[in-house]
């Protein structure tokens, strides 16, 4: 019997809660759409990752698309069902690659076959955490012996801060600091790694001091994470419980050249209340960054010129259409000479390098007005279109943007107080530590679901 068979012959156990999307799975896979039946293994191997056709599924689709090292990794688990290692490394390849909700399964069959391996459970909590879910990567941890393991405590007390329980953070920072005091040696990598896992800590339990009873707003929590700003987010007077959907983060956004203009006249105000308006603005190498910083520039009154690598900048705007754009000027991880960074969109389920200190929104995925491919309804057919690639140059675009009329909501006032009142704890304020915070995806909001392939 092929491996075919073993599949789609006799080894279907319908008494598994994944035969459903199995099959679906299955079903895809007999018609050739192998991208769409990884896609319905994902929820199959969530309900059930000990039920083992869906391993075979797996190998199937992976070899049929190329990825033969993913699918290495699943045939090795189905040749060593009950040990818990081939089962790790599978959810720390997922991990590695960003794909935290495939991950947990194979997390969760592996520490329950580990008998409870410290590892496993700290790899299993940072998925967790990745996935928007703090407070179960807490409650795993709590139930292991942590033997006082450092990384292990830190992930648990990182853990609780986002699960609004910061109770006994500050004496674990405490006597983290004590215990290492005598042993300073910053040129030991594993020391200063230490230290800086403690001052990130420390950092944001600060900030989280400055909030009461903070709500489950992305807003809220990412100035506690990295002290950062978000000029608009998906907000109840959107839609009805709106926060409660990925703490008011968008999902997709197809851009506009008013809510573009929007977004920067709410950068001016930002900009002007906390007593951070450039001198110059910085534009980085891509389409997008020049036609916004364009633009900013043509709305603030201020100079427009190219940044250049490693340059010392002075009271000015670092631009980027996305926060992706900042992942190759690692000098931007120090703030200097009063500059601020900028980004319009935020991905939020992409780890990058440095956090901005400002971003207009968070989106999974955004779509710039002059790129194309905004869908749109045609009026008089009424079918979806997609809009066109908008051809002028950076300079007319940045004008058209400039010339746009908007009104900004009376409520965003309320935001600007809720910064400006925070402002030393900041990023580039008077308490802050200088250092732009890498972005990890995880936070305090709600959990959403998204999707993603095993192919990566």
């Amino acid at each position: 019997m092929d491996t075919f068979d073993k599949v789609f012959g006799e080894k279907e156990n319908n008494e598994s809660p994944a035969s459903t999307n199995y099959l679906a799975a299955k079903k895809a896979f007999e018609k050739g759409d192998y991208r769409e039946s990884l896609r319905l293994q994902m929820f199959a191997f969530n309900v059930d990752p000990n039920f083992m056709p869906t391993y075979e599924l797996a190998v199937l689709a992976l070899e049929k698309l190329g990825g033969k090292t993913e699918a290495d990794l699943f045939k090795k688990a189905l040749e060593d069902f009950n040990n818990y290692k081939p089962f790790y490394n599978l959810g720390y390849h997922f991990t590695g690659v960003g794909n935290y909700r495939m991950a947990i399964p194979f997390l969760q069959r592996s520490l329950a076959l580990s008998n409870n391996s410290l590892g496993v459970a700290m790899e299993l909590a940072i998925a967790y955490t990745a996935q928007f879910l703090p407070e179960k990567g807490m409650e795993l941890l709590k139930q292991i012996n942590l033997d006082n393991n450092f990384w292990a405590l830190c992930q648990l007390h990182w853990c609780s801060l986002l699960s609004s329980q910061p109770d006994g953070i500050e004496e674990f920072i405490s006597n983290t600091k004590k215990q290492f005091k005598d042993r300073l040696n910053m040129q030991d990598k594993n020391i200063a790694a230490v230290f800086a896992a403690i001052d990130k800590l420390e950092e944001c339990l600060n900030r989280y001091k400055t909030v009461q009873n903070p709500e489950y707003i992305i807003r809220i929590w990412h100035y506690i994470q990295y002290g950062s700003a978000i000029l608009d987010y998906f907000d109840n007077s959107v839609a009805e419980n709106a926060l409660q959907v990925a703490g008011g983060r968008y999902v997709a956004k197809f851009g506009s050249y008013k809510e573009v203009k929007l977004v920067i006249s709410k950068l001016e105000k930002y900009l002007i209340k906390l007593d951070k308006v450039p001198t110059t603005v910085y534009i980085l190498p891509s389409r997008n960054s020049e036609i916004l910083s364009k633009a900013i520039s043509k709305i603030l009154g201020v100079d427009c010129i190219q940044y250049i690598r490693n340059t010392p900048v002075q009271n000015g705007l670092i631009v980027a259409g996305d926060t992706s754009e900042f992942n190759d000027y690692p000098e931007l991880v120090n703030i200097r000479g009063n500059t601020v960074t900028f980004a319009l969109n935020h991905n939020w389920l992409d780890n990058s390098l440095i956090t901005p200190d400002i971003c207009g929104f968070m989106s999974q995925t955004y779509i710039f007005p002059w790129e194309g491919g905004s869908v749109k309804v045609n009026p008089e057919t009424k079918q979806v279109d997609k809009s066109e690639p908008d051809l002028r140059s950076a300079e007319e675009i940045a004008h058209s943007i400039a010339s746009e009329e908007v009104e900004i909501n009376p409520e965003f006032n309320e935001i600007l107080e809720f910064y400006y009142e925070r402002k030393d704890y900041m990023k580039g304020g008077l308490k802050d530590t200088f250092k732009r915070l890498h972005y990890n995806t995880d936070s305090n909001s709600e959990p959403v679901v998204t999707f993603s392939y095993i192919i990566t």
